[in-house]
């Protein structure tokens, strides 16, 4: 096979106490064969994920300092080309197939596609606005490459990305039951690893068949440093600026530093204000923005922007403005935070603000799963303008991540 491009899979940024356990686990044989990495969105589960299928195929993994990054197995998996080790994620289903082998085929196809783009471009994101899954021909596929031995490495790892998308159970329990045997007992040369924003929602057969793994948001000082580094922000104060607003997430800060053109900071600021006005018009000519094919790609970091913004309210209600993420936005927008009092219900504006979030939290919910971003625009925006003019919305249990911000301050 030809020595193909640059590396281009990163080492996982800031996370070095994580790799040294990780690698001493790899040198001494007791890494865990089915693993769960998890944590927020952003935070570098997939770099970790393939940092630990090099590790596992470096030709010198039992020495301890593993990856290399120089041997050949190294170098082919860092550019995705390895052939034991398998990327799989979410796609849209093929339309058309004429038996379950061709589906099986058809999806397979699709998925070297894909890897095809990701080789150039680890963060591409081709189905942005398709209905994805993995569906039960992958998890077939994904059973049937792990049952055949390693063709040119010692192991077979297997990457399976977003496994809360795996939808095998509903369609083919046989199908089910053969993945679930495979995490319980997987062949001597085979790992697996799967990746998850929302371990909640993976079937307890599955978590119960998985070591969880962690990963957990990284401070500002270490995203600031991969915002310099690798995003080639130069300006120190704009790094940081770019670091605060991520939360810990180098994803989230890489999606920022693209939009410091302004586009998602503007485009949580007409979502904010839309929701604040409270008219049905308002907020329809905001929702009306991401009725366009390509809209997914936009809404997403425009609810990025707008957690944020909701975030430094909270600061501002609580009578906290200095933990605010972007202390200078909250200067020039005065007390925004302490107007929305929640209305007429006089609820305090903390409440008003965390049902606000809550919102935001089911929108980004229904983007990941693939729901039309302006209908998913306009629900958000009529919840938080109910949240605002102090009309419940039940949504605050679900942002346990700003439960206890206030409790913080």
């Amino acid at each position: 096979m030809a020595e193909g491009p640059p590396v281009k899979c990163e080492r996982p940024w800031g996370q070095d106490d994580l790799l040294r356990r990780l690698a001493g686990a790899v040198a001494g044989r007791r890494l865990p064969q089915s693993l769960l990495v998890h944590g927020p969105e952003g935070v570098g589960k997939r770099s970790l994920a393939l940092w630990l299928a090099r590790a596992l195929q470096c030709e010198v993994a039992d020495a301890g300092d593993v990856p290399c990054e120089g041997c050949r197995n190294c170098r082919m998996a860092a550019r995705l080309e390895h052939p034991d080790v398998h990327l799989h994620f979410p796609m849209p289903r093929p339309k058309r197939a004429a038996s379950r082998a061709r589906l099986r085929e058809a999806i397979e196809a699709q998925r070297h596609e894909r890897l095809a783009l990701l080789r150039e471009d680890l963060h591409a994101r081709p189905d942005a606005d398709a209905v994805t899954g993995l569906y039960v021909a992958a998890v077939e596929n994904i059973r049937d490459q792990a049952s055949r031995r390693p063709s040119m490495a010692r192991r077979s790892v297997f990457v399976i990305e977003d496994a809360e998308r795996m939808v095998p159970q509903s369609a083919s329990p046989e199908a089910a039951n053969a993945f679930l045997k495979l995490l319980e007992e997987p062949p001597p040369f085979a790992y697996i690893v799967l990746t998850s924003s929302r371990p909640d929602a993976l079937l307890p057969t599955i978590r119960s068949r998985t070591v969880p793994l962690r990963v957990a948001p990284l401070p500002t000082e270490r995203v600031a440093a991969y915002v310099a580094k690798h995003l080639g922000v130069g300006d120190e104060d704009r790094a940081r600026g770019v670091a605060r607003r991520a939360g810990g997430a180098v994803y989230r800060a890489r999606v920022l530093a693209d939009a410091e053109a302004g586009e998602s900071e503007a485009a949580a600021d007409g979502l904010l204000a839309a929701a604040l006005d409270g008219t049905p018009q308002a907020r329809y000519r905001a929702a009306s923005r991401y009725s366009a094919r390509g809209a997914r790609g936009e809404l997403e970091p425009a609810l990025e922007a707008l957690r944020i913004r909701l975030r430094d309210m909270l600061c501002v209600a609580a009578g906290a403005e200095d933990a605010a993420l972007d202390p200078d936005r909250v200067k020039r927008g005065g007390g925004a935070g302490r107007r929305v009092a929640g209305g007429a219900a006089g609820a305090p504006a903390e409440g008003a603000v965390l049902e606000a979030l809550g919102a935001v939290d089911a929108a980004v919910e229904g983007v990941s799963r693939n729901l039309n971003p302006q209908s998913t625009t306009a629900l958000l925006l009529e919840e938080m303008s109910a949240a605002f003019a102090g009309r419940s919305t039940g949504r605050t249990a679900g942002t346990p991540q700003f439960a206890g911000v206030l409790r913080s301050l």
